[in-house]
């Protein structure tokens, strides 16, 4: 017997192959993931300094080792740029946005030659 998933998701009539509802399982994940990561790295000290504030956005001291603190405006936290590893985090959030977007383009891609060869 076969199992549920791979019925239901690689059988003639649907073509969508299984790895694609991982590609979104897997995004979720790492976004739950990471929400719990800034929890725990946040900063819980003082206020953060006025001018360490790159144009009234973006948080750059190099002095703080924090990686995330709270926004000078509004609820949540932002990233201090100066931290080395403030770019690994921007380069995981590009990749959880983008990847949805190219899984999505790759298999409506490999569907339409699945569709049309029949």
């Amino acid at each position: 017997m076969r199992e549920l998933s791979s019925i239901i998701f690689s059988s003639p009539d649907n073509p969508i192959p299984i790895g694609f509802v991982w590609v979104f399982v897997g995004v979720i994940a790492l976004i739950g993931l990471l929400s719990y990561f800034i929890h725990l790295t946040a900063r819980n000290r003082k206020p953060v300094p006025e001018g360490a504030w790159k144009g009234g956005v973006f948080y750059f001291n190099r002095q703080d080792p924090s990686l995330f603190v709270p926004k000078r405006f509004g609820i949540g936290y932002t990233i201090n740029f100066a931290n080395r590893w403030s770019w690994l985090v921007v380069a995981i959030l590009v990749v959880l946005i983008l990847a949805p977007f190219v899984f999505t383009a790759i298999t409506v891609t490999s569907i339409r030659h699945t569709l049309d060869s029949r």
